[in-house]
């Protein structure tokens, strides 16, 4: 986390202009022994003053995420890109550089990137929907893609959200979107998941999009805490 906020501007300066004012939910995924220290640490910046202004926070422990070795993920949902770049002058405050230095001496840097969301169905409220299910897909038509999911999850019962995301600046080999499905426990977003693909329209929407995307991979993840 700490090398990737002090590097990201660099990035950013060259592949935000087309993003076209769309919202940029950054993640810095990383692994830690020491959880409790995680939450500790992060309350105690973001409830401060020098963070003040800086966008909805959530922290997510990955449960299962197949050979990689992150333990958590922390999402920024910036509003745009001005909200990006206003993070991160924040943590290049002083009050910001100290908070980064103590959180890498907690904590391994792993995966990061930024997504946007581009279409969202259901209740985004994680303390009730804390379970979720994150499908990484390679989509070779993503207008194609986009307006079939959509069609689907119009005509689904969510047990909790639904959020299709296309990966702006990608963090895993070969994933172009990724779609993060929530509910309040597994059962609950297992059994709206096979409900919905075992239906007339998910079934007609698997075979639309078999030559249009491919599954790379599916990681479960609980909501931990927000802050903002």
């Amino acid at each position: 986390m700490v090398k990737y906020l002090l590097g990201f501007i660099t990035i950013a300066f060259y592949g935000i202009s087309n993003l076209n004012a769309a919202p940029l939910h950054s993640y810095y995924c990383f692994s830690t022994t020491q959880p409790q220290e995680v939450v500790a640490s992060m309350d105690s910046w973001l409830t401060s003053e020098a963070a003040k202004g800086l966008p909805t926070v959530r922290l997510w422990s990955m449960a299962l995420n197949g050979e990689l070795p992150e333990t958590h993920c922390v999402v920024f949902e910036n509003a745009d890109e001005d909200g990006f770049e206003s993070m991160l002058q924040i943590f290049s405050s002083t009050e910001g550089q100290d908070f980064l230095s103590n959180f890498g001496e907690i904590t391994v840097d792993g995966l990061e990137g930024a997504g946007t969301p581009i279409i969202s169905y259901g209740d985004s409220d994680f303390s009730k929907n804390n379970a979720l299910m994150l499908f990484n897909v390679s989509v070779r038509n993503p207008k194609a893609y986009v307006r079939l999911w959509s069609e689907l999850m119009q005509s689904a019962n969510i047990a909790g959200s639904a959020t299709l995301f296309a990966d702006t600046f990608t963090g895993v080999d070969r994933r172009t979107h990724y779609i993060a499905i929530a509910g309040p426990s597994l059962a609950a977003v297992r059994t709206s998941v096979s409900e919905i693909l075992e239906s007339s329209e998910g079934r007609e929407f698997l075979k639309k999009t078999v030559k249009v995307r491919k599954l790379i991979s599916v990681n479960l993840m609980y909501h931990i805490k927000s802050w903002n």
